[in-house]
């Protein structure tokens, strides 16, 4: 039985797998993602095939998509971006850390404000110990101090904590001084 739907999306996962590869390969030209096997595709493919040492015939037949499937997932658990980890609990509403907390998250929100002590270096030396001490209270409010929008509480609501990741994250993403 001819069902045209089908022959549509194989041609499209298969052209989906191809452009995760080519992404990462430059042998390997990356195909449209239309569910019509064109050219492009054929060209895609063949170039596949050619790569993976498989015979060069711009069709799939299945040992091609057997190779074809196993370097896509492949290639997807190499190049994936990290997980992400939440650190700061997003219930209950209106939590928030303060002088006498402990735990991994207090160590979190220390080596964040340590690493933005090379930017901001009026800062109070802070050592990541895992308990909300004077020293993190004291950068906690220099921080707030800064940002306009935070009101100075030497508290970490979620607010804060969002300004002091945002903050972080854009340092940790400058390219390192040479």
């Amino acid at each position: 039985m001819h069902n045209p739907q089908m022959e549509t999306d194989a041609v499209r996962n298969l052209q989906t797998y191809l452009r995760q590869l080519s992404y990462h390969d430059p042998d390997i030209f990356p195909p449209p993602v239309n569910g019509v096997f064109d050219a492009l595709t054929r060209q895609s493919l063949s170039q596949f095939q050619k790569r993976y040492d498989l015979p060069v015939s711009g069709t799939a037949n299945r040992a091609t998509w057997e190779k074809l499937f196993s370097a896509y997932r492949q290639s997807l658990a190499q190049n994936a971006l990290p997980a992400k980890m939440s650190v700061f609990p997003p219930a209950p509403k209106g939590y928030c850390l303060f002088a006498g907390c402990r735990g991994f998250c207090v160590s979190a929100l220390q080596m964040m404000l340590g690493e933005l002590q090379r930017v901001l270096p009026e800062d109070v030396p802070i050592e990541p110990s895992g308990i909300y001490d004077e020293a993190t209270e004291k950068n906690v409010r220099l921080f707030q101090a800064r940002c306009g929008e935070l009101e100075e509480t030497g508290r970490v609501d979620l607010a804060t904590w969002n300004a002091i990741v945002a903050r972080y994250n854009a340092l940790a993403d400058r390219p390192p001084e040479e």
